[in-house]
């Protein structure tokens, strides 16, 4: 987790810059996985198929990471409330990453 939370960065103000990662995705069919440095094993993000697809032709993604769990079945404004509370508490990552 160190060493993800070092390789992403959290924002302090709305003009701040989201940190720029190395070529650190890599599509393997509907999986997209993630290298984080100095870590052996690649990390398997939770994604659905459109946002696979979309990751593939633009070739880059930016990631937010929350540090604390939210369920899958979140709806819009549960997910939004735990965006301001994570934001606002510095335990939300940023990091824009691009593919291999």
């Amino acid at each position: 987790m160190r060493r993800l939370s070092a390789s992403l960065g959290g924002l302090a103000g709305a003009r701040e810059v989201v940190p720029k990662l190395e070529r650190c995705l890599q599509i393997v069919g509907d999986q997209v996985l993630m290298h984080v440095p100095g870590v052996s094993r690649r990390l398997r993000l939770p994604t659905r198929r459109p946002w696979t697809e979309l990751v593939a032709r633009n070739g880059e993604a930016l990631l937010l990471l929350g540090l604390d769990p939210l369920p899958q079945s979140a709806d819009a404004t549960r997910v939004d409330t735990y965006l301001d509370a994570s934001l606002a508490a510095d335990r939300l990552l940023f990091g824009r990453a691009r593919t291999r």
